[in-house]
């Protein structure tokens, strides 16, 4: 019998995406592992394959934009990308070196953490980055000069640390990312998104395949995401325009470090 739960589920998440921009990874991971009881390196794996078809639209649109700063994506990736690899490795060393119940304990730990740090990136990407409107002005950088030697450094230090979360929680692609972006780069907030999403899609594919070859990717479960999750971002992004993003934003936030606490109080 089929079971519309994944599907429902999926929907919710890609209309909150495709409403907010927010990466669906810290909704998806921590509801297959609770809510499923999914393993959690078959729900990391699931949800990367998830996450790589649902960015892909998204950046392409972006990129017909213009709103893609590839040199920036570029170095975000020569250090996410390893880092995203490390982190499956250290995924399937945990899951080699322990019984399935003290993973799961490690797992539903190192997710819940990274819920908080996410919500409270969020919270602090809405409320104490330095505003910026949609076209840069004079002191902003606009990706057409020459990125520093210093710059380059931060951005693959900086995309490895993220990249890493990813590997192992497939949380953070989107979030910690557009953070990492706005405090390396003074970017205009249409670029910063559509170089996160560029860059995310990526990453996601790479971990993604890294995931498949370890079996940890249900297929029938990322298909009836899927069916819900496309459809969800489609009608998000056309509804987004005439909400207001900031406090969607933050209430997301906060029901996030709520999730995030609440698996660490109970797990």
């Amino acid at each position: 019998m089929f079971d519309a739960t994944p599907t429902l589920f999926g929907l919710l998440v890609g209309f909150l995406v495709g409403l907010t921009g927010v990466g669906g990874g810290s909704l998806m991971t921590p509801f297959l592992v609770a809510g499923l009881g999914v393993p959690a390196p078959t729900a990391v794996g699931t949800d990367m394959v998830f996450a790589t078809l649902t960015k892909f639209t998204g950046s392409v649109q972006h990129y017909r934009q213009r709103s893609v700063n590839l040199e920036v994506a570029l170095f975000l990736g020569f250090g996410s990308i390893p880092a995203g690899l490390l982190g499956v490795a250290t995924l399937e060393w945990i899951e080699g070196a322990f019984d399935p119940e003290t993973v799961k304990s490690i797992m539903i730990t190192v997710i819940a953490c990274t819920l908080v740090l996410v919500g409270a990136s969020l919270i602090y990407r809405n409320y104490f980055m330095p505003n910026r409107d949609a076209s840069p002005k004079p002191h902003v950088w606009d990706g057409k000069t020459k990125m520093s030697t210093r710059r380059r450094a931060y951005t693959v230090v900086f995309g490895a640390f993220g990249g890493y979360l990813v590997g192992l929680t497939s949380i953070g692609s989107g979030s910690v990312m557009a953070v990492i972006l706005l405090l390396l780069y003074p970017l205009a907030p249409a670029v910063v998104v559509g170089t996160d999403i560029a860059h995310a899609t990526v990453l996601s594919l790479v971990v993604g395949l890294a995931h498949m070859t370890q079996g940890n990717v249900d297929f029938g479960l990322a298909g009836s995401l899927l069916l819900g999750g496309i459809p969800g971002v489609l009608i998000g992004s056309r509804i987004a325009p005439w909400l207001p993003g900031k406090p969607l934003k933050t209430v997301l936030a906060v029901m996030l470090i709520f999730v995030g606490v609440r698996l660490l109080l109970t797990y």
